[in-house]
């Protein structure tokens, strides 16, 4: 079993100046403006502009390009300077080294479009949510009491930047664990949360003699039904609507291998005691779970790890209003809690993930 690998340093400032940890605090108490401002100065393209011309750029060259007032440009440059995305020297203006991350980090633009498409709205929530248990800044979006009952009616818009959100952090470690999860030489895989069908596919292109079956609710199973079809799939997978939080029912029939990708972080504590429960039911004997989450304390980088606790504020208003991104102790507790045990841990896989190989005490 592999060493967790924890950073909980990277959050002690004790050796930081006084005068920085000011700036720090300073910063946080405008943090919603700066956000905001680094959208525009991104979506205005004056970030793109200045990236292009090296040598800078005066403003009269900044707003002869814009679509907004000269007094738009003004209060957004000079937002920029204090934020850190671009700097002014003998009247032209350079892009920074952040600003240029800003603009041109895969992870950096995911996260900006999810936080300004789905979260921010309901983000002043947070309050209300966290005292009644319930997302309470879902309503910006929708009528539905969670968001995964709406994610097939959020606008285009909406769509594209959840959509890319969730996938981004899942879609490329599924090439690297098909070795891992073959091992095992399964038959019959459960791919619970199946979404899009993406990691089903994976495992249907990776060896002829899987039959993958996949549980969701039923507007989603359509989707990955559509993209297995298109794939030529058809006729080596089954689809399996279910409510995996329904106490009533069981999952039907046994499974060598059942798997959850980033799937358990989306239920409180409770709920994944009870579905772990459920789950270790529907094992074929000598059945493997085997869960893939990107725990916040396993994170080699301190921007993952924060990306990460944030994300939990997302659950917490706008998801659902119970879940959150697990600490890999919390987590195990209830691993152990549901009585399995982990066989085998593997970590930093694509440096933010972490495969748990469960098996029955």
């Amino acid at each position: 079993m592999t060493k967790n690998k924890t950073n909980l340093s990277f959050f002690k400032d004790k050796e930081l100046h006084a005068f920085t940890a000011l700036e720090k605090a300073h910063f946080l108490s405008f943090a919603p403006y700066a956000f905001h401002a680094s959208v525009l100065l991104r979506d205005y393209k004056i970030l793109e502009l200045l990236s292009d011309h090296p040598q800078g750029c005066s403003f009269d060259e900044i707003f002869s390009k814009a679509t907004i007032s000269k007094y738009g440009v003004r209060i957004l440059l000079e937002a920029g300077i204090g934020i850190g995305l671009l700097y002014e020297e003998e009247g032209k203006y350079f892009i920074t080294k952040t600003g240029s991350m800003f603009i041109s980090d895969a992870m950096v633009k995911v996260n900006t479009n999810f936080m300004r498409d789905i979260c921010y709205d309901g983000a002043g929530k947070l309050k209300e949510s966290i005292e009644e248990g319930k997302p309470k800044g879902l309503p910006y979006l929708g009528p539905w009491n969670t968001l995964y009952e709406g994610l097939t009616q959020l606008t285009p818009l909406q769509t594209k930047s959840w959509f890319e959100f969730d996938h981004y952090y899942s879609d490329f470690v599924f090439p690297l664990v098909m070795p891992m999860i073959f091992e095992e030489k399964p038959t019959a895989i459960l791919d619970i949360g199946a979404n899009t069908g993406k990691f089903s596919l994976q495992c249907l292109a990776h060896n002829p003699n899987i039959h993958m079956y996949l549980v969701d609710l039923g507007k989603q199973l359509e989707v990955s039904d559509h993209n297995l079809k298109e794939a030529g799939f058809e006729g080596r997978y089954t689809l399996i609507e279910h409510n995996m939080l329904n106490q009533e029912i069981e999952l039907p029939g046994k499974y060598d291998i059942i798997w959850m990708s980033q799937f358990l972080d989306c239920f409180s504590d409770d709920e994944i005691v009870h579905i772990l429960t459920k789950c270790k039911a529907a094992l074929n004997e000598g059945g493997k779970i085997i869960v893939n989450e990107t725990f916040w304390d396993n994170q080699p980088f301190h921007a993952s790890m924060y990306a990460l606790q944030m994300t939990s504020l997302y659950f917490t208003t706008i998801a659902n209003g119970n879940s959150q991104m697990y600490d890999s102790r919390v987590f195990e507790a209830l691993i152990a809690k549901a009585d399995l045990q982990i066989l085998k841990k593997d970590v930093n896989i694509a440096h933010t993930h972490t495969l748990l190989t469960i098996g029955v005490n």
